[in-house]
Protein backbone atom coordinates (compact mmCIF):
# COMPACT_ATOMS: atom_id res chain seq x y z
CA UNK A 1 0.00 0.00 0.00
CA UNK A 2 0.83 3.33 -0.55
CA UNK A 3 1.61 5.44 2.32
CA UNK A 4 2.31 8.62 0.78
CA UNK A 5 0.91 10.26 -2.55
CA UNK A 6 3.87 11.95 -4.79
CA UNK A 7 2.81 15.24 -3.43
CA UNK A 8 2.96 14.28 0.34
CA UNK A 9 6.50 13.10 -0.10
CA UNK A 10 7.48 16.78 -2.10
CA UNK A 11 5.41 18.52 0.88
CA UNK A 12 7.57 16.37 3.49
CA UNK A 13 11.02 16.69 1.48
CA UNK A 14 10.18 20.48 1.27
CA UNK A 15 8.84 21.23 5.02
CA UNK A 16 11.43 18.41 7.16
CA UNK A 17 14.68 18.90 5.34
CA UNK A 18 16.03 20.85 8.10
CA UNK A 19 15.01 18.63 10.82
CA UNK A 20 16.22 15.46 9.46
CA UNK A 21 19.62 14.50 6.93
CA UNK A 22 18.53 13.76 3.59
CA UNK A 23 19.50 9.82 3.81
CA UNK A 24 17.19 9.36 7.11
CA UNK A 25 14.51 11.32 5.33
CA UNK A 26 14.23 9.20 2.05
CA UNK A 27 14.09 6.36 4.40
CA UNK A 28 11.30 7.74 6.29
CA UNK A 29 9.31 8.81 3.10
CA UNK A 30 9.49 5.58 1.05
CA UNK A 31 9.11 2.93 4.54
CA UNK A 32 6.86 4.70 7.04
CA UNK A 33 4.20 2.97 8.79
CA UNK A 34 0.70 4.12 8.28
CA UNK A 35 -1.11 4.70 11.12
CA UNK A 36 -4.64 6.80 10.89
CA UNK A 37 -6.15 9.55 8.29
CA UNK A 38 -8.64 11.40 9.53
CA UNK A 39 -10.89 14.16 6.85
CA UNK A 40 -12.05 17.17 9.03
CA UNK A 41 -14.43 18.84 6.97
CA UNK A 42 -11.90 21.26 5.61
CA UNK A 43 -8.47 19.20 5.16
CA UNK A 44 -7.34 16.09 6.65
CA UNK A 45 -4.89 14.60 9.07
CA UNK A 46 -2.06 11.91 7.98
CA UNK A 47 -0.34 10.00 10.45
CA UNK A 48 3.02 8.37 10.16
CA UNK A 49 5.80 6.28 12.02
CA UNK A 50 9.19 6.09 11.71
CA UNK A 51 12.53 5.24 14.30
CA UNK A 52 14.47 8.02 12.35
CA UNK A 53 11.33 10.56 13.56
CA UNK A 54 12.76 12.43 17.05
CA UNK A 55 11.20 12.42 20.06
CA UNK A 56 10.83 15.33 20.77
CA UNK A 57 7.60 18.09 18.95
CA UNK A 58 8.45 20.06 16.34
CA UNK A 59 6.37 22.16 14.23
CA UNK A 60 7.86 22.31 10.26
CA UNK A 61 5.71 25.23 8.50
CA UNK A 62 8.68 27.14 6.62
CA UNK A 63 8.78 27.54 3.63
CA UNK A 64 5.04 28.25 3.58
CA UNK A 65 3.63 25.68 1.09
CA UNK A 66 0.57 26.33 -1.46
CA UNK A 67 -0.94 23.05 -3.02
CA UNK A 68 -3.53 22.96 -5.81
CA UNK A 69 -6.03 20.82 -7.47
CA UNK A 70 -8.67 21.09 -9.99
CA UNK A 71 -8.81 24.60 -8.63
CA UNK A 72 -8.95 23.78 -4.74
CA UNK A 73 -6.30 25.43 -2.63
CA UNK A 74 -4.89 23.99 0.29
CA UNK A 75 -1.64 24.35 2.50
CA UNK A 76 0.42 21.73 4.55
CA UNK A 77 1.67 21.98 8.31
CA UNK A 78 4.04 19.28 9.12
CA UNK A 79 3.78 17.95 13.38
CA UNK A 80 6.67 15.55 14.43
CA UNK A 81 6.72 14.09 17.95
CA UNK A 82 7.25 10.55 19.72
CA UNK A 83 8.60 9.03 16.34
CA UNK A 84 4.99 10.16 14.64
CA UNK A 85 4.77 12.67 11.85
CA UNK A 86 1.62 14.58 10.94
CA UNK A 87 1.01 15.92 7.42
CA UNK A 88 -2.00 18.63 7.83
CA UNK A 89 -3.77 19.52 4.48
CA UNK A 90 -6.06 22.56 5.51
CA UNK A 91 -7.80 24.68 3.06
CA UNK A 92 -6.40 28.01 2.25
CA UNK A 93 -9.33 29.53 -0.16
CA UNK A 94 -13.26 29.80 -0.59
CA UNK A 95 -13.72 25.73 -1.42
CA UNK A 96 -13.06 23.39 1.48
CA UNK A 97 -10.29 20.42 0.64
CA UNK A 98 -12.94 17.66 -0.07
CA UNK A 99 -12.63 14.14 0.98
CA UNK A 100 -10.57 12.76 -1.60
CA UNK A 101 -8.44 15.30 -2.40
CA UNK A 102 -5.30 13.04 -1.86
CA UNK A 103 -6.07 11.06 -4.84
CA UNK A 104 -6.37 13.98 -7.21
CA UNK A 105 -3.23 15.54 -9.05
CA UNK A 106 -2.16 18.01 -6.44
CA UNK A 107 0.57 20.37 -7.42
CA UNK A 108 2.41 21.80 -4.67
CA UNK A 109 4.64 25.15 -4.58
CA UNK A 110 6.50 27.56 -2.45
CA UNK A 111 3.92 30.01 -1.47
CA UNK A 112 4.75 33.51 -2.54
Amino acid sequence: MEVLKNYERKVLSLLVSNVLPLEQLNEVIQNAEFISYEYTGSGYYLEIRHSYLPKDRIVCSEPALMGEADGIVCGFVVFIENSELTIECHSWGEINVPEGYRNRDVQVRLFQ
